[in-house]
């Protein structure tokens, strides 16, 4: 019985860490322990607009944006749900094997949040010519 306690204890503990973590809070916004987020800065509308790029990249970053954007929101919502559920079974009576399935399926979705994000910015860097790529990167790294 006092195992399962501290089972659910150190379960909850994770889980108040991991939402501390989602929210960005305790790093200017930046999710913590994440790595995408400063590379993602290096893509802020700031950072872009001294780049002198085309009409054609700009449509085609546009794009990447925007499909990014809606899967995105569609994995975030994934993710919500499964913390839901990975929450909902600490407070009842499930298994020690539900609740680690529950929570292994939230550390998933969080997870391929993260490689659809690393995904986008992989292709917007190849949109970019070598000489944008320096600018844009030599100017984020300045910065930092």
């Amino acid at each position: 019985m006092m195992q399962n306690l501290v089972i659910a204890v150190v379960m909850a503990m994770t889980l108040s860490a991991g939402t501390v973590w989602a929210r960005g809070e305790g790093r200017g916004g930046h999710h913590k322990g994440d790595e995408i987020s400063p590379l993602e800065k290096h893509f802020s509308p700031k950072n872009m607009k001294d780049l002198g790029l085309t009409v054609e990249q700009k449509e085609k970053l546009k794009t990447i944006r925007e499909t990014n954007r809606v899967e995105s929101e569609k994995l975030r919502e994934e993710m919500k749900t499964a913390r839901k559920a990975f929450k909902e079974s600490l407070r009842t009576s499930a298994t020690k094997e539900d609740v680690t399935k529950a929570y292994q399926l939230m550390l998933d979705k969080k997870n391929q949040l993260s490689k659809s994000r690393l995904e986008s910015l992989l292709t917007a860097r190849d949109i970019l010519t070598d000489e944008q790529k320096a600018k844009l990167f030599g100017k984020a790294e300045k910065e930092d």
